[in-house]
C-alpha cells in the first residue's frame, strides 16, 4: 500500500483559508497606511513642510496648520490618565492576588464586563457627573484637561487592573511559598519578589493602557471642551489629535482646502501606536 504523505485534504483547505485570511488583514493594514500616507505626501505637495505644524494658530482653510495644542493636549491627558489609573491597578491587582485569592475569578469577570462598556457611556458618565463636579469645586466651566484625563484614568482603569492580574498571578506559587518558608514577610514577598519577578509584565500593561488613553476619541471628546489653545493648566478647555480628527471629518471633506491635514495627524496617530507596539514587543525579549 503507498503511504499517506502530506497533509490530509481538509486539513490542507483550513491551512490556505487561515493563510488567506492573514493575508487579507495584512492588505487592509498596508492599504490603511498608504491611504494616509498618499493623503499626507498631497499635503507636502500642496503646502510643503509648512513651519506652522509646529505653531498655535490651526486654521486649516487659511494655510496656518498650528498642531502644537493637540499634540500637547494628547501627552497631558494621556499622562493624567496613568498617573491616576496605574497606582489603582496596581493596589487592585495586590489587593486580589495577596488578599482575595478565592474570589479572583469573579473579580476578573467583573473588570472583563467593565472592559466591554462602551467608551460613549464613560463620556457620558463623565459630562454628568465629573464636569459639573469640577465646576462646583474649581468655579471653572469644567470642560477641561483634567475632566478628560480622569475619564480617560476611569476608562482604562478596568482593562489594566486584568493585565495586572495576569501579570501578578505568573508568579509561580512554589516561589512565594518558598520565600515565606525561609523567613520572609508576607510584604517581604510581594515586594522584592512578586513585583520584582512582575515589573516586565506591569511595564508591558502599561504601555498597552498608554495607547488605549491615547487612542480614545469619543469619551475625551465629550468632556474636554474643544478649544484649540495651548495648555495653561489642567482646569482648562482643550483638544487632542483624536478628537480634533473627530470634529474636523465633517468640516474638511475630501476636496476641500486643508482636509490632507487629517490625514498627517492620523498618520501621527498611527505612528505614535506602532511604536507603543514595538515597545511592548521590546519588553517581551527583556522577560526572556
Amino acid at each position: 500500500m503507498k503511504p499517506v504523505t502530506g497533509r490530509p485534504r481538509g486539513d490542507h483547505l483550513l491551512y490556505r483559508v487561515v493563510w488567506l485570511g492573514a493575508l487579507l488583514l495584512l492588505m487592509l493594514g498596508f492599504a490603511i497606511a498608504a491611504i494616509l500616507v498618499w493623503g499626507t505626501v498631497k499635503f507636502v505637495i500642496d503646502h510643503g513642510l509648512n513651519p506652522s505644524l509646529l505653531g498655535t494658530i490651526y486654521q486649516p482653510t487659511h494655510d496656518q496648520f498650528g498642531l502644537l495644542p493637540f499634540i500637547a493636549g494628547s501627552l497631558v491627558v494621556t499622562m493624567i490618565a496613568i498617573v491616576v489609573a496605574l497606582p489603582l491597578a496596581l493596589s487592585v491587582a495586590v489587593t486580589v492576588i495577596a488578599t482575595l485569592p478565592r474570589q479572583m475569578q469573579m473579580i476578573r469577570q467583573i473588570l472583563s464586563g467593565l472592559v466591554a462598556i462602551p467608551s460613549v457611556v464613560f463620556g457620558w458618565w463623565g459630562l454628568s457627573l465629573l464636569v459639573p463636579s469640577i465646576r462646583w469645586i474649581s468655579g471653572r466651566p469644567g470642560f477641561s484637561l483634567l475632566a478628560g484625563g480622569l475619564v480617560l484614568a476611569i476608562m482604562i482603569l478596568p482593562t489594566l487592573s486584568l493585565l495586572s492580574i495576569n501579570a501578578l498571578d505568573r508568579v509561580s506559587v512554589r516561589w512565594v511559598e518558598g520565600s515565606l518558608a525561609l523567613g520572609a514577610t508576607p510584604d517581604q514577598t510581594l515586594g522584592r519578589l512578586i513585583l520584582s519577578v512582575s515589573r516586565i509584565p506591569l511595564l508591558e500593561a502599561s504601555i498597552l493602557a498608554v495607547g488605549r488613553a491615547l487612542g480614545e476619541t469619543m469619551a475625551v471628546q465629550m468632556v474636554i471642551g474643544g478649544r484649540v489653545l495651548l495648555p495653561h493648566g489642567l482646569l482648562s478647555p482643550g483638544a487632542t489629535l483624536t478628537t480634533q480628527l473627530l470634529t474636523d471629518i465633517s468640516l474638511l471633506p475630501p476636496g476641500i482646502p486643508g482636509h490632507y491635514v487629517l490625514d498627517f495627524m492620523a498618520l501621527l496617530l498611527l505612528v505614535a501606536m506602532y511604536g507603543m507596539v514595538v515597545l511592548v514587543e521590546r519588553t517581551r525579549r527583556w522577560s526572556l
